[in-house]
């Protein structure tokens, strides 16, 4: 479970030197070929591609956003409802708390990948409750809106690859 949440924190931030740096060096085909059990090959996009699809995606888009990346608005589109809250004690459950200095909302999609890594090892039914609970819904929700907006097909392709890896780690069936 540590590097399902590794890998979706990496995938779903907004994409950097960090992420460009792992995909050129090959570390996360790697990583997405143990998660999954098969040969991954990840479309190989240009940076400032790469920027403008996950800001099109994700952040902004003139016709609304097709992916919002947070887990409590995919389940109960609105922000701060239900979901929210219940990930916010899981985290106070997990021994995790928020940052002030965090910039997002703590149910980005990169976030609950974070906190699924950060507790893995301590509180595994933590960790795979995170990931039944709240990604592998998102993924559900926005997975076919990423896979239908995406010009790139690179993150069309991750939301297949976790789809496989959630199953895998979890036992749930893929979407």
């Amino acid at each position: 479970m540590e590097l399902l949440g590794w890998v979706t924190a990496s995938l779903f931030s907004p994409p950097g030197e960090a992420l460009f740096r792992e995909l050129y060096a090959g570390t996360l085909e790697e990583a997405l070929e143990e998660l999954t059990g098969h040969p991954v090959a990840l479309p190989r996009v240009p940076p400032q591609e790469l920027q403008t699809a996950y800001t099109a995606l994700f952040i902004t888009h003139p016709q609304g956003v097709p992916a919002p990346p947070y887990a409590g608005y995919a389940l109960d589109g609105a922000f701060f409802g239900p979901s929210f809250h219940r990930l916010l004690e899981i985290y106070q459950e997990g021994g995790l708390e928020v940052q002030a200095t965090w910039k997002d909302l703590p149910d980005h999609v990169a976030a609950i990948g974070e906190a699924i890594a950060l507790v893995a090892d301590r509180k595994p039914h933590l960790a795979r409750r995170m990931a039944q609970e709240f990604l592998k819904p998102w993924i559900e929700r926005f997975g076919p809106q990423v896979k239908t907006h995406d010009p790139t097909g690179f993150y069309a392709t991750l939301v297949d690859l976790l789809e496989e890896a959630i199953h895998a780690k979890t036992g749930l069936p893929e979407a």
